[in-house]
């Protein structure tokens, strides 16, 4: 026989603690979570039989998506996306470049991307943050320097003398998959949202020899300016379209971080009516990318351009301007 040993007098019990309370996990909740950690694929992979995701989505199906232009003040154009959960924000900065016998008088767009750690554990390895970050920018520069979407000529200050740099920096926020289409509608959302200013000669002139006087941003429609203030506008939006390939061969729309570990995964852009195609870690066979992909690329556009006329026409009543 135990007996209870008496509690002191004017003692109370105190409160549980908060762990005491908690419900503990159910025997089918703790199967999936492991099954979910050690073994992905598998967890992936009974989820796809029924039709789904483990998100709850169709394999052909975008995450909810949001963008907001003009998120940065002090910036010549810029906006931020939220894919899911993965969010970034771009910024436009505008320079004025000299022609030289090395560099022709050529307006153009440079971008970088950043992927801070904090973004996501996935980039805390300085190497795989890099590689990822060199890919983007590549991929970036070539689809927004392609005469298809930037006319070159709305760039000129003076012909064959000076003309506008536009540099595009995307920060990654928060990352769970799909940074391609994550970091291109940054950048193109922040682009159609730039103003470049008007222009006009200083007032102070350089010592001797130092070359031309200096140009300094002008209030709009103030006189003698050499470059009229202007709103970027591009000759055709370039459109990203991104599937993985999860396991029992079957791709996905829009994948998210953990499905983007689990294979190959391959990007598409639509850029002057024509796909422009990117892989990472392998491709769909010819076939298959041809009945399936290709098909759910087509059919994702329309959405994606109603995300940024919608996020336009947002930004215009808010300023006033419809």
């Amino acid at each position: 026989h135990i007996s209870r040993r008496p509690r002191p007098e004017g003692l109370t019990p105190g409160p549980a603690h908060p762990w005491a309370s908690a419900p503990a996990p159910r025997a089918g909740q703790m199967d999936a979570l492991l099954l979910q950690r050690f073994h992905p694929e598998e967890y992936h992979r009974r989820f796809l039989a029924d039709g789904v995701r483990p998100d709850g989505r169709a394999p052909a199906t975008r995450r909810p998506s949001r963008l907001q232009p003009a998120a940065l003040a002090a910036a010549f154009g810029s906006a931020s996306v939220r894919l899911g959960g993965s969010s970034a924000v771009a910024g436009v900065r505008a320079e004025c470049t000299e022609a030289s016998p090395e560099l022709p008088a050529l307006g153009h767009v440079t971008t970088t991307v950043e992927l801070p750690p904090l973004c996501s554990s996935a980039f805390r390895d300085r190497h795989v943050a890099a590689g990822t970050s060199t890919f983007l920018a590549s991929a970036l520069n070539d689809v927004l320097n392609s005469p298809h979407v930037l006319d070159a000529a709305q760039l000129h200050i003076r012909e064959g003398e000076l003309y506008w740099t536009l540099h595009v920096h995307v920060v990654c926020l928060n990352y769970d998959g799909n940074a391609f289409d994550l970091c291109v509608l940054a950048a193109l959302a922040a682009l159609e949202d730039t103003l470049l200013p008007a222009l006009g000669e200083g007032s102070a002139a350089p010592s001797e020899g130092a070359g031309p006087l200096r140009l300094v941003a002008l209030p709009t429609g103030s006189p003698g300016a050499v470059s009229e203030a202007r709103q970027l506008l591009l000759k055709s939006r370039p459109l990203p379209v991104t599937f993985a390939r999860l396991p029992g061969d079957v791709w996905v729309l829009d994948p998210s971080a953990g499905e983007e570990a689990l294979g190959a995964s391959v990007s598409l852009c639509l850029v002057g009516g024509r796909w422009l195609v990117y892989h990472r870690g392998g491709g769909a066979t010819a076939e298959r990318f041809l009945s399936e992909l290709m098909p759910l690329a087509r059919g994702s556009v329309p959405a994606l351009a109603e995300l940024l006329d919608g996020a336009r026409r947002a930004a215009a009543l808010a300023g006033g301007k419809l």
